[in-house]
């Protein structure tokens, strides 16, 4: 894993927010828009390999981390003030592709991405291996925790499993 400071995670925060078209309206203030951030901020460390020094903890909406919620008008600022191009070195464009593909993947599958979508992406991924003990069926386990139809979630997992990823 790749070490690097946490404010190295904002800028690919914001552009995989931007890219992904997740958030229509850049409002740091709406609870949709801290979801988001704070779902790709965990999918950047576990999928892309870097490693900001986020501590990510279960709660409700999933994985969260303290840190990262003094970061949301710095991400939004990224999003105002770099319209086209946020400035990304070859390491943290790799970990940023990694992400974008899959999740590219689970709305290639579902139709659809959307802040439920991410959420329950980023909180199956934490089911399946970064919470102890880890659930003998996290597919089941997220439907209980989040009222998300089993379909969609087994699709998910799917997708996910295909990554490498809920083995």
């Amino acid at each position: 894993m790749h070490v690097l400071n946490k404010k190295r995670a904002l800028p690919i925060i914001a552009k995989l927010i931007r890219d992904l078209d997740l958030a229509k309206e850049y409002d740091r203030n709406s609870m949709d828009f801290k979801i988001v951030v704070q779902k790709i901020g965990y999918l950047v460390q576990k999928i892309g390999g870097l490693d900001f020094g986020l501590e990510f903890e279960w709660l409700s909406r999933g994985p969260y981390s303290r840190s990262l919620q003094n970061y949301y008008h710095t991400v939004f600022q990224y999003l105002s003030q770099y319209p086209d191009n946020i400035p990304l070195d070859d390491v943290e464009t790799s970990a940023m592709n990694r992400v974008e593909n899959l999740l590219k993947a689970v709305r290639e599958v579902l139709g659809n991405l959307d802040v439920r979508i991410l959420e329950a992406v980023a909180s199956l991924i934490m089911l399946c291996s970064d919470v102890y003990p880890i659930p003998e069926d996290p597919v089941n386990e997220l439907v209980k925790k989040k009222g998300l139809s089993r379909e969609i979630v087994l699709k998910i997992f799917n997708v996910v499993k295909e990554y490498g990823i809920c083995i």
